[in-house]
């Protein structure tokens, strides 16, 4: 069995987990415990193949290591999401060959209009982590494609500031970030009285213009002005 199919086989475990935490499991809280051990299992199986397959320093084992260590009890929901989207995003990225001549599949556009997808199903919590962990990869990307030194487990704020200290963006899209990266700790902390259809379907289109714009229409050396620092 190739790397794609175990990825696509634990997925699979994860959607039915899903499917029976939202139409079965009569305990609310049993449905994202530790005490549930299929579910507790299916972590350790996602955590291993990460770390197998993109090595232990990677940011998506890493990131998932540390969200279930700080949040299964306090976001337990949010938790169980970005485990099953990370274990999406990167079967993705493994299957993601040219699919005609200059067409390549595009994991961070569709991870972004799944998120859209579900936000228009009312689960707004799921969507703005979904497409909150999406900005938290552009911008570490960022940092690598401009060479601005960024820790592996520092914080997303942590990484916007960094960019702006560098000058590869100005205050007003540093700012644009920071409410984004709100949004989305506002979903990891289930505050859902913050969060609605609009907010995360704007936040999911901003990101796809940052992506766009930094990583797709514009070379690096095109986004800086003679007179300064871009927006």
């Amino acid at each position: 069995m190739d790397k794609r199919e175990r990825f696509e086989r634990i997925i699979a475990r994860g959607d039915a987990f899903r499917a029976d935490f939202l139409d079965g499991y009569r305990y609310r809280w049993y449905r994202y415990s530790p005490l549930n051990a299929g579910y507790a299992a299916w972590k350790k199986d996602c955590l291993a193949l990460l770390r197998e397959v993109f090595g232990p320093n990677s940011r998506r084992y890493s990131e998932l290591l540390a969200l279930d260590a700080g949040l299964s009890s306090g976001a337990p929901a949010s938790v169980f999401a970005s485990f099953l989207e990370t274990m999406k995003g990167a079967v993705a990225e493994l299957r993601s060959a040219p699919v005609s001549a200059g067409c390549a599949f595009d994991p961070v556009e569709d991870i972004l209009a799944r998120a859209e997808a579900m936000a228009a199903r009312g689960h707004y919590t799921s969507a703005a982590v979904m497409a909150g962990a999406v900005l938290d990869g552009l911008l570490r990307r960022l940092c690598a494609a401009r060479g601005v030194f960024c820790p592996e487990n520092a914080a997303t704020d942590n990484v916007n500031d960094r960019l702006l200290e560098a000058r590869v963006y100005g205050r007003p899209r540093h700012r644009e970030a920071v409410l984004r990266i709100a949004l989305r700790r506002s979903a990891e902390l289930c505050y859902t009285d913050k969060l609605n259809e609009n907010n995360v379907r704007e936040m999911s289109d901003w990101t796809r213009g940052f992506y766009r714009d930094y990583f797709q229409f514009r070379a690096a050396a095109a986004r800086l002005p003679a007179s300064g620092v871009p927006a």
